[in-house]
């Protein structure tokens, strides 16, 4: 591998990392009268917009 990593590994880190972030979502939503559970929501919600805000960034 050189510098930059190649497509296909690529996006099945940012599938891996969309799939964690929606179940931390899930799982958050579930529980979201409690303090972790809403904690979790933004967790996931961070976790998400990560990898897409990085593919715009590499794209544009």
């Amino acid at each position: 591998m050189g510098d930059t990593m190649n497509l296909p590994y690529e996006s099945n880190i940012i599938i891996a990392l969309c799939i964690v972030g929606f179940c931390l979502l899930g799982v958050g939503y579930s529980f979201r009268d409690r303090g972790w559970g809403l904690a979790l929501v933004w967790i996931g919600v961070t976790t998400m917009m990560g990898p897409i805000a990085y593919r715009l960034l590499i794209m544009f």
